[in-house]
């Protein structure tokens, strides 16, 4: 019995944190939103973003705004050190991504991908920076 009114009076302090903090929210500004927060090493593109399509696989080249995928201010700390990864997909996107994170960590990097040469090329560069 005394663990059900520990819960329950812990969820109704955690519902009167939570009203306060609504409360507080609605007293902000206009409701406008002032467009995206701008943080960190660059400046982040804002929509509407141009409609495109591209036939799979895609050429992420060929995309404007180009993806961010570089993370500058992110140190690694070694911890893949000795490791080898192997990421599918590595030329672009997500692959690109972990690729060059994972070499940050210290981790050997080998890429797989299909024929986006200039795509994989682009990943390369950003792993051996």
């Amino acid at each position: 019995m005394q663990r059900k009114s520990e819960i329950a009076g812990e969820a109704a302090k955690q519902r009167h944190i939570q009203r306060g903090i609504d409360a507080k929210d609605k007293t902000k500004g206009n409701g406008k939103q002032q467009g995206a927060m701008q943080a960190g090493a660059r400046k982040y593109p804002e929509p509407p973003f141009p409609e495109q399509h591209q036939p799979k696989p895609g050429h992420e080249w060929a995309i404007e705004p180009a993806p961010l995928y570089d993370a500058p201010f992110y140190i690694g700390s070694k911890k893949l050190d000795g490791k080898v990864a192997v990421i599918t997909g590595g030329d672009s996107g997500i692959g690109r991504a972990v690729a060059v994170l994972y070499a940050r960590e210290g981790a050997d990097v080998a890429i797989v991908y299909l024929c986006e040469d200039k795509d994989a090329e682009e990943t390369k560069r950003a792993v051996e920076a």
